[in-house]
């Protein structure tokens, strides 16, 4: 257990996504870095496209992103799709493996992934001797439970633009956080069919979503980027609370 006056510092930009995004919420001593840096030491390669994680499997492993981005899906017996989360650097999953032993979820790598394998034992570790990585730990839980709340706000009483929008604002917050921004652009690693099952919409409506807000000078799409032109309009329109992504008190 930690004693005494520790001194705390800002994570280096060379950190891992995790100890920056929990250094960007709270103070973090050097042993805790170290420590947080330590677990990520045995890594997994994913290709895109590939599923670590299967509906109703046995999880035995807690998963951290390191680099790449993953999605969290549900399968219907007809094959249709339903993506609930986007999963980005510094993201855990399988975060309470030691309480439930069946995925109730699949996870799939939309690009290629460095997945840190951690002991779920290891995590159970954590709450004894460092309370403030375990606070940090209940914070990611908390805003998971936030991020699927807006999902389920987003499908059920947005509009097909309302959700498209909230939905970008989400993920340009979440990437700011981690310090992997580029100003008012964010890479898009989903297809439109992607975003289509994120949103609950048809390909064509997808697609007429994105002409409708670019057309109001909201956005801008080029390539692989949008960048978001407007944030406070966007705000605005989707009622967004950014708040459900960072606030973090110990």
């Amino acid at each position: 257990m930690q004693t005494g006056i520790v001194a705390s510092i800002q994570p280096a930009e060379t950190a891992s996504a995790l100890v920056r995004k929990l250094g960007a919420l709270c103070l973090l001593s050097e042993e805790e870095i170290a420590y947080l840096e330590g677990l990520q030491n045995n890594t997994l390669s994913v290709d895109k496209g590939r599923d670590f994680i299967e509906e109703n499997a046995d999880l035995r492993t807690t998963f951290i992103v390191m680099e790449g981005w993953a999605i969290r899906y549900g399968l219907l017996s007809n094959g249709r799709r339903q993506i609930l989360s986007y999963a980005l650097p510094g993201d855990i999953l399988g975060l309470h493996v030691n309480f439930r032993a069946a995925a109730t979820y699949s996870a799939s790598a939309l690009t290629p992934l460095t997945l840190a394998v951690v002991d779920p034992r290891r995590v159970l570790e954590i709450s004894q001797k460092y309370p403030i990585i375990a606070a940090g730990l209940s914070w990611c839980t908390a805003r998971e439970f936030a991020i699927l709340g807006d999902q389920a706000v987003r499908l059920g009483r947005l509009s097909a633009q309302q959700r498209l929008a909230h939905l970008l604002l989400e993920l340009w917050h979440r990437v700011e956080l981690i310090g992997n921004g580029a100003g008012d652009w964010l890479e898009m690693h989903m297809t439109q069919a992607d975003l289509a099952d994120t949103l609950g919409l048809s390909l064509v409506h997808t697609n007429r979503s994105l002409s409708a807000l670019r057309r109001q000078g909201l956005i801008t799409v080029h390539k692989d980027h949008v960048r978001l032109d407007d944030i406070d309009a966007l705000i605005e329109m989707t009622d967004f609370n950014p708040k459900h992504l960072s606030e973090f008190r110990v």
